[in-house]
């Protein structure tokens, strides 16, 4: 049985209780009886009072049927588990705005601060706003050749994509898969843009911008065209009888 309940409903000897003492057991039921239940009247509580008695759990046993316990099982214990939660769901329903209003004020309070969860990665464990960590990213950055941005994160971001497609197994066992093949094509040549700058520099980061974009939109296209020839290889399967003089059946 769970003490939790016992400290729950207030009993003032719940740190000393022992369920399986019988004097201990008696006096919680009369003081559930006495300050929460309140099932008998004052003057039926005399058997109940004498927590001496032989006859005590005949008395107990009585008292369980005047309270409508539900409980076939002849332990003590079970009863008291189910008195236990009776006297709890009467003193919520009696100070049930208290009880809410507490309730709320822990729900706010805990969801302003963030579950930390123990980890053994050190990974985890980092801190991604630290000084050494920027500068480890800064001196990656530089090894690898990549632009810097004024976001740290973001620079980070750009050496994983680096990495995973430049660095991978399959590359480094076979650079030539991810050079660029065939003449460097000249910005100069780019069009399209419909925004006009008399700044070079920004009519610069627009033709790259335009490049990028159309390369992302071979891939997608790549990606499409292989859909349609995987559906194709599913429901287009024909079949040829040259004595009919025509396709399928």
């Amino acid at each position: 049985m769970s003490i939790n309940k016992v400290k729950a409903v207030g009993y003032p000897l719940a740190a000393v209780f022992d369920v399986n003492d019988q004097k201990s057991f008696r006096m919680l039921i009369l003081w559930l009886e006495e300050n929460i239940l309140h099932t008998y009247v004052p003057e039926k509580r005399t058997e109940l009072q004498n927590i001496d008695s032989p006859s005590w759990d005949i008395a107990f046993k009585n008292y369980c049927e005047s309270c409508s316990s539900p409980i076939k099982t002849t332990e003590p214990i079970d009863q008291l588990e189910w008195l236990l939660g009776v006297a709890i769901r009467l003193i919520y329903n009696k100070q049930k705005n208290k009880f809410d209003s507490e309730t709320k004020k822990t729900l706010e309070v805990s969801t302003d601060v963030p579950m930390i969860i123990p980890s053994d990665n050190p990974i985890d464990n980092l801190d991604v706003n630290s000084s050494d960590f920027k500068e480890g990213i800064e001196k990656l950055a530089d090894l690898l050749n990549i632009s810097k941005h004024p976001d740290h994160k973001i620079t980070l971001e750009a050496i994983h994509k680096f990495i995973t497609k430049r660095l991978n197994e399959e590359a480094i066992k076979n650079p030539s898969t991810i050079l660029p093949k065939g003449e460097a094509f000249p910005l100069e040549k780019v069009k399209g843009h419909k925004i006009e700058s008399k700044d070079p520099t920004v009519l610069h980061a627009m033709k790259v911008l335009r490049l990028a974009q159309l390369h992302r939109l071979r891939d997608l296209q790549t990606c499409i065209n292989e859909c349609i020839v995987g559906m194709q290889e599913v429901t287009s399967d024909p079949k040829t009888d040259t004595k009919l003089g025509k396709v399928g059946y």
